[in-house]
């Protein structure tokens, strides 16, 4: 390689040029090219591509492969040059505008070239949509589900409506769960029975109460900040919230993944490469989406064509994105798909995604043809630290901050996760029970079951997360379902979080979680809203979970502090609950379901409760008398019977005492040094490094 191991492009440059910051290229492409010149003559030096402030708007996919990957102990970097702000936009500026009407506008796009939502000055451009805010509820036969369309209630949709282009958003589930959402295209309109049909049937049934609204419709478009494409006619419709858009910077986005780091081969990934400093903007989303496949084995794999992001990387290792604005994304901000390995993803500013923030998603165990279970295991090793992620989900109402499938041994820490539609983080796998007998050609046993499961060893801590469950249900800031063990939930807060639709929780061990560590999280200020109702603040599903010395503080409308539930066939046993500070955050235990190795320990925790002094409840069903109902028509049981179970085996040494909190005016908890829980050996717990530092 030449001394030249700098190279620079710009808007006013050229790509004639020699690539110096004198005579800059004008294109990332021919950086792009030049750089894989120097890559193939033998790298002895770091390349570092500088692009000079300004805008380079991006109508086609930047592709990097193997050959674009650091060679020799030296690594290829795209950043900015100091102190100038470059954006690299997915689309095309329109600014063809012509009044339609009093506060209409619209301009020519063509046709053939449809797209799915749109950006004006930064900001999210929606859907002409009916009801413009909020759902509507499906009518139906109580007690029926049906999946091939939605029967609508007199009024929803105005008579003579254009529904040629028109989707349905909707939460299939029989009106009752909302775990996914999706967006389905229509195929017909029957007016005398109120029912639409879409193209392609829902995967479960949808009933009465389902909600739902409708888009994609110039009839629909009655509200400011919508928009409709006519993609028939040609035309972009579009009422801005304010002005007028011939002064406003309004993008159509081209493509649906801006950046892609793949190579062609799993075996010689691309690697070494970093990105740095960068604004991304600007993805655009699908006519239909359906997240769930059919199969129960790969109900949270996301299909072929839906799995993206703004910056996408398959058979990837060792790629670093740090101190970039990754913003305006149709589908997810990073995808890190299958084979990836040993990515870092620091500092950044991740939000406004149509979907989730980060998405680490492996191999099922139902994919891939591998002959052991170690070598499925492909998708690992990240370190996600220090970003600020937010605003996900506003085209898929199951977005969430980050997740991790079949994804393990990944450092989780110090992001800071808000305004989600359902979970904060979530990780996800399968359970043991919907397992088939054998996986690569290798017979399924209790013993080995975990084996296939790679979202293990993960270590979520020191995050922030509020304003999330914000319109799903059965999710919790933190999650996980069907996961492998040995992961650690700790020094995280969790606050100012509400459940807006049905039933929710704080930290969420769901189905088959074993083997938890839930240390030293603080959960405050959590509570119900509009129809929705906190449960439990730690809900332990699973085997051996572990929930010590938390701190669990002014939570009021929390039913309990503490749960557990067996279902689905999978073992609830063997939970250990020690040394939690529970204060004005509900029951100290409930119990959907019992048996007698449900606890393997239960001690040494503080519990009070302001409106009770000095009466600390169990609730749900214990063999014990009860001593009256709770408000989930289960039972309630005093302390001095809960200590009687099993001959006193639980709790011996819980004390139920004010906590003695100081009143402090930075919102911050602190103990006055007479507590209780000191002598009960609490563990203060060091705020200061929970979220970005």
């Amino acid at each position: 390689m030449t001394l030249a191991d700098q190279f620079y492009v710009a808007t006013t440059g050229n790509d004639d040029h020699d690539g110096s910051k004198e005579k800059p290229f004008l294109t990332i492409t021919k950086a792009q090219m030049t750089v894989r010149n120097c890559i193939q003559n033998g790298m002895n030096h770091d390349v570092i591509v500088f692009l000079c402030g300004g805008t380079y708007y991006v109508e086609t996919t930047w592709q990097l492969d193997e050959r674009d990957s650091g060679r020799n102990g030296y690594r290829v970097t795209y950043r900015n040059v100091p102190g100038e702000v470059v954006t690299i936009v997915g689309g095309k500026p329109i600014t063809n505008w012509e009044p339609y009407s009093s506060d209409m506008w619209r301009a020519w796009w063509g046709t053939g070239r449809g797209f799915h939502t749109l950006y004006a000055d930064g900001e999210r451009i929606t859907k002409a949509r009916l009801p413009a805010t909020g759902y509507f509820q499906a009518e139906g036969e109580p007690e029926a589900g049906y999946i091939e369309g939605i029967h609508y209630r007199e009024g929803d949709i105005p008579i003579g409506s254009d529904l040629s282009q028109a989707q349905v958003f909707l939460w299939p589930g029989k009106g009752e769960w909302n775990w996914f959402s999706e967006l389905r295209a229509l195929n017909a309109h029957d007016v005398d029975a109120r029912f639409v049909q879409f193209q392609h049937p829902s995967i479960w049934d949808i009933g009465v109460g389902s909600r739902y609204f409708i888009q994609g419709s110039l009839d629909f478009l009655q509200a400011p900040g919508q928009f409709h494409l006519d993609e028939k006619e040609g035309w972009l419709y579009y009422k801005p919230k304010k002005g007028i858009p011939l002064q406003q910077e309004v993008i159509v986005p081209t493509v649906t993944r801006l950046i892609e780091l793949r190579s062609n081969n799993h075996d010689e990934p691309i690697q070494h490469l970093h990105l740095h400093g960068l604004q991304f903007s600007c993805t655009d989303f699908w006519s239909d989406y359906q997240m769930i496949q059919a199969d129960e084995g790969l109900s949270n794999v996301e299909r072929d064509e839906h799995r993206e992001g703004m910056i996408y990387m398959q058979n990837a290792a060792h790629i670093e994105i740090s101190h970039c604005q990754i913003v305006n994304s149709g589908s997810c901000g990073l995808f890190l798909d299958q084979q990836v390995r040993n990515i870092q993803i620091n500092n950044n500013i991740i939000e406004h995604m149509g979907y989730m923030g980060i998405c680490a998603s492996g191999f099922s165990p139902l994919q891939g043809h591998f002959t052991s279970a170690a070598a499925s295991y492909t998708n690992k090793d990240h370190t996600i630290t220090n970003n600020v992620i937010r605003y996900g989900g506003e085209l898929i109402g199951h977005g969430c901050g980050i997740l991790l499938y079949q994804s393990g041994h990944n450092e989780i820490t110090h992001n800071l996760i808000s305004h989600m539609p359902r979970y904060g983080i979530s990780l996800k796998g399968l359970r043991h029970k919907v397992m088939p007998s054998t996986i690569y050609d290798i017979p399924v046993t209790w013993e080995n079951h975990w084996d296939f499961l790679h979202t293990r060893n993960n270590h979520i801590a020191y995050n922030d997360i509020s304003h999330v469950m914000m319109d799903s249900q059965d999710g919790g800031l933190i999650e996980s379902w069907g996961v492998g063990t040995q992961n650690v939930i700790h020094g995280n807060r969790l606050h100012h979080s509400g459940i807006h639709f049905s039933f929710g929780f704080g930290i969420y061990l769901d189905d088959a979680s074993d083997y938890f560590t839930v240390t030293q999280n603080v959960l405050t200020h959590l509570y119900s809203t509009g129809e929705g109702k906190l449960w439990m603040l730690i809900f332990s599903k699973g085997i051996g979970n572990l929930i010590q010395g938390n701190l669990l503080v002014s939570n009021p409308d929390a039913i309990a502090a503490i749960g557990t539930q067996e279902m689905a066939g999978e073992d609830n046993k063997d939970v250990r609950v020690k040394g939690n500070l529970i204060y004005n955050s509900g029951y100290l235990y409930y119990f959907v379901n019992w048996r007698e190795d449900k606890f393997a320990e239960a001690d040494g925790n503080l519990y009070w409760q302001d409106q009770a002094k000095g009466i600390c409840q169990i609730a749900g069903k214990l063999p014990l008398p009860a001593s009256g109902a709770d408000i989930l028509n289960r039972h309630v049981y005093d302390w001095l019977s809960w200590r009687s179970l099993l001959g006193g085996k639980f709790d011996a040494n819980t004390v139920i005492a004010d906590p003695r909190f100081i009143q402090s005016t930075d919102g911050m908890l602190r103990l006055q040094p007479d507590s209780p829980a000191y002598a009960l050996g609490w563990i203060d717990i060091d705020v200061a490094r929970i979220g970005p530092q």
